[in-house]
């Protein structure tokens, strides 16, 4: 298999996840995290006698591995932002006491943009780790070590996976494995033919608003490095074509395309008079877009579309004038609202280079800590009831996670994400909220129920 510019689907996969389904709530509730969690144990630790009560679990510490997509020769250092956030969010809980009287401990496992690598990955964790958290390999297309995973006692009950994000339908679909970003389309699913997604109506809601209902029909980019690339960005095209946003042409593009590939999508957009453009490889194909559709004086485009991915400096950085009017929709609270919501600004504190992935491991991390906390609140506050088996218990038993306001209310147990978005534009080369424009909140599009579609991706692709 050749791995190429695939690595690019993340940001596919971020947009169906982020627009997933319905969800409600401004981000404004106090649910518990890792700071509920971390004064609960003052009192408890003081008599406790800790033991071992699970693999990864000693009397000292609570080990979790984050195997993501670092160290590889097609996109070097892809989702470090991943292996940052997890560290961050450790040290974060452990200068709070950190978890069950024990202190966390945060490996880093890089599966390399490799099937075999994250294999070998997930296997050591099942071995050390008590979970895997804020997992990021866009290529764990073999789940059986994870789901094959003995526990202390010698019995299957798998590898807890808090993921943040989930690329292959194996991992989508198993039983033990939930991502930060919530779950888009319909389980089981054998990977190809049909699929039931869900995709929130919220930034095309706000561009209706803005342009008009009928004034928006355009060009799409779709990564066509792989048939899961693909698979995962036919279901948001189709469903903004039936929401109102009309395809004029669709074309396919590896991650490794150049600016000139991009010749054919520019000169599509000016001679459709194109209205709308959205790209679902990373920022740089966004990049490379803009800077090509400058060239050719594409000049009719009202929306410049794009989501998570793309919220990175870098695209301004490279972009330049270029990229002026990008649109950039976000499901956690943006950076530029620092000093509105206490968890965004304990993040930043402990993560000097922030990005979308370091804050999405995070928020995987305060996942872990309220199914902790969860836990010994089951048990009758039992330090030593940290189990795989609880904790998968507590998991699916989360239905209203938030991590303190730093992202919409989600179901994390039955994997349900959330339609509520934050809208950012650059403006002035720099990134501006634009929807809603109070910081701290997000627009839930008045609880909207997401649209269903059920479609074959593979089919759907004409690129």
């Amino acid at each position: 298999m050749r791995l190429r510019g695939c690595v690019l689907a993340t940001s596919v996969l971020v947009l169906v996840a982020s627009c997933s389904s319905s969800g409600g709530g401004s981000g404004d509730s106090g649910l518990g995290t890792s700071t509920t969690t971390a004064a609960a144990n003052d009192s408890a630790c003081k008599t406790a006698t800790l033991s071992s009560p699970e693999v990864g679990v000693t009397a000292k510490t609570i080990t979790v591995t984050v195997v993501a997509d670092v160290n590889n020769s097609i996109r070097p250092g892809l989702f470090k932002g991943s292996w940052d956030g997890m560290k961050a969010w450790g040290d974060y809980i452990n200068s709070k006491g950190g978890l069950a009287c024990r202190k966390v401990v945060v490996i880093q496992g890089d599966s390399k943009l490799s099937p075999t690598d994250s294999t070998n990955a997930v296997s050591a964790a099942c071995a050390n780790s008590v979970a895997m958290v804020g997992t990021t390999a866009l290529f764990l297309q073999d789940v059986t070590p994870m789901e094959n995973c003995k526990d202390k006692a010698g019995a299957t009950t798998g590898l807890p996976d808090l993921a943040l994000l989930q690329t292959e339908p194996a991992q989508q679909c198993s039983q033990i494995s939930f991502a930060a970003l919530g779950l888009a389309a319909s389980c089981p699913y054998s990977g190809t033919g049909p699929r039931t997604f869900r995709v929130g109506y919220t930034a095309p809601d706000f561009y209706f608003n803005k342009f008009g209902a009928t004034a928006l029909h355009g060009v799409f980019v779709i990564p066509k490095d792989l048939p899961s690339t693909i698979a995962a960005t036919m279901p948001g095209i189709r469903a903004e074509n039936k929401m109102g946003i009309a395809s004029d042409a669709e074309f396919g593009k590896s991650g490794t395309a150049i600016q000139t590939d991009y010749t054919e999508v520019a000169q599509a957009l000016k001679s459709h008079n194109s209205t709308y453009a959205r790209n679902g490889l990373d920022y740089k194909g966004t990049v490379l877009m803009r800077k090509e559709a400058q060239v050719q004086g594409v000049n009719t485009v009202k929306v410049w579309d794009c989501t998570t991915q793309c919220y990175d400096n870098r695209l301004i950085q490279e972009g330049g004038a270029a990229v002026e009017g990008q649109y950039v929709w976000l499901n956690s609270l943006p950076f530029e609202d620092k000093g509105s919501n206490p968890e965004l600004d304990t993040f930043l504190k402990y993560v000097t280079k922030p990005d979308g992935f370091s804050l999405q491991a995070w928020v995987s991390g305060e996942i872990f800590a309220r199914a902790v906390a969860d836990t010994i609140k089951a048990n009758n506050g039992d330090v030593n009831s940290i189990t795989r088996v609880n904790l998968l218990r507590a998991i699916r038993g989360m239905h209203d996670f938030d991590a303190n306001g730093l992202v919409p209310k989600i179901d994390v147990g039955r994997k349900i994400g959330s339609s509520c978005l934050v809208g950012m534009q650059v403006q002035g080369g720099k990134f501006v909220r634009v929807d809603p424009t109070t910081p701290g909140t997000f627009d839930c599009d008045a609880g909207k129920a997401p649209l269903t579609i059920t479609i074959d991706p593979a089919t759907e692709y004409h690129g």
